[in-house]
């Protein structure tokens, strides 16, 4: 009998941990529909992650699908956390408005002022820094050089070594590169590490007590680990040490965190002129995308709805999750969910090799399309055929067409994602 007593007390215990995995009111027409719409995209392994949805400034689902650790089958809760990428960013201009305003650094300081070795330097200024114009690189490392713990003060040595992009001030060019020498800035700035800014001036204010920068040393707690998508399945992501994103990707958090984030801004936590450069269009809006793990936030100005997703699965099912939950929130018919499931063939391409090489974006940047065990990659995103001169990758659902000219040599790339469509000029 005693036995017996001690197993249905665990069992207790368990459902109680299982419990955070979602909350939403049942009696919510939104909160069905979003639901089944997501539901779809988990049962078929395209999505993992938490989705949290709010009205009226109060949230009415929350809810997680998915794994964890796929290897010890721990799933994904509500209160697992996740990298979410480029949502630092915003977070980093929080922590510089508010030096700003103490006077600890201002705007049009010019980059030597606080590395005066840095190159161009004298020709770089912290707006340029925040504002994607000084020319640093988005990426200036190769990948196994990402796997190693830095120090901002030593990842900003690895930054000084790659040429610049262009004139500093003469264009725009999205840099997670120049957010970390940013980061490092406001560390000499403000005499304080990064780590200790955010908790400061971001986590703090906002109440966000599940939210922490990078630090490969520290065991994180409800940590997610990260996956990718692709014709075999969920993968492991590539090994990274995110400190080579500190400022501009490093953080971890959870999806309720990241929300409060976002309430924050709009409810002038962080101060009406750290509210102004995060608000455009009435909205506060941002997104990230690293690795394995994704991210994407937005709020109305007046909170009639806001949604945070976040995810531990690249996979581009994420974007029509996305879309089409905006869409719902928006009150517009959506059509039932169409789960992606691409026909990859042997390759009937003859010479891979002839589709290698150096191609530009004039939206994104540039990309090295390379040959890897016999597979065409492009960064960490593989192209396995689907026809002549045809292919697929699973991170976005793509559909990436190689556009021969009349010679019939290969003079471009168009790449097709949901939503989204790219040109690329080989180079």
């Amino acid at each position: 009998m005693k036995k017996l007593k001690i197993l249905i007390a665990c069992f207790f215990l368990l459902s109680l941990i299982s419990l955070p995995r979602e909350s939403f009111g049942q009696s919510s027409k939104t909160a069905q529909e979003i639901d089944a719409y997501v539901k779809a995209f988990a049962a078929a392994n395209q999505f993992w992650g938490v989705v949290l949805v709010a009205q009226d400034g109060k949230i009415v689902y929350e809810k997680a699908f998915g794994f964890a650790n796929a290897d010890f089958k721990i799933p994904n809760q509500t209160n697992t956390r996740f990298g979410i990428a480029s949502i630092t960013k915003p977070m980093t201009g929080v922590i510089l408005t508010r030096l700003i305003e103490e006077k600890k650094i201002a705007a049009e300081d010019k980059l030597s002022k606080y590395i005066p070795d840095f190159p161009s330097g004298d020709k770089i200024t912290i707006q340029m820094l925040r504002s994607h114009r000084s020319g640093i690189l988005h990426r200036v490392m190769k990948p196994e050089e990402e796997t190693i713990a830095y120090t901002s003060a030593e990842f900003v040595e690895k930054v000084k070594q790659a040429k610049l992009a262009f004139e500093p001030g003469t264009q725009r060019l999205y840099s997670s590169g120049g957010y970390a020498v940013l980061a490092r800035v406001l560390e000499i700035a403000s005499g304080k590490p990064y780590a200790q800014l955010l908790q400061e001036y971001v986590f703090t204010p906002a109440a966000m007590q599940d939210s922490l920068d990078f630090n490969s040393e520290i065991i994180m707690e409800r940590r997610s680990q990260d996956y990718m998508l692709d014709a075999k399945g969920v993968v492991n992501a590539p090994l990274k040490d995110y400190s080579f994103l500190v400022g501009a990707g490093s953080v971890f958090s959870t999806a309720k965190d990241v929300y409060k984030f976002g309430e924050a801004v709009l409810d002038g936590k962080y101060g009406e002129a750290a509210k102004t450069n995060a608000v455009t269009n009435n909205e506060i809006a941002a997104s990230g995308n690293t690795n394995g793990h994704r991210s994407f936030l937005k709020i109305n100005r007046d909170k009639k709805w806001g949604y945070v997703m976040i995810s531990n699965l690249g996979s581009g099912a994420f974007d029509i999750i996305q879309t089409n939950v905006e869409a719902i929130l928006d009150g517009k018919q959506v059509a039932p969910p169409i789960v992606p499931n691409p026909k990859i063939i042997p390759n009937p391409n003859a010479n891979l090799a002839e589709y290698t090489g150096r191609y530009v974006s004039q939206q994104i940047g540039a990309t090295e399309i390379v040959i890897k065990n016999g597979i065409l990659q492009s960064g960490d995103i593989k192209l396995y055929p689907t026809g002549i001169d045809r292919f697929f990758e699973y991170k976005f659902f793509g559909d990436v067409t190689f556009i021969r000219d009349g010679a019939g040599k290969i003079k471009e790339i168009k790449w097709a994602s949901p939503g989204f469509e790219s040109i690329w000029v080989r180079q």
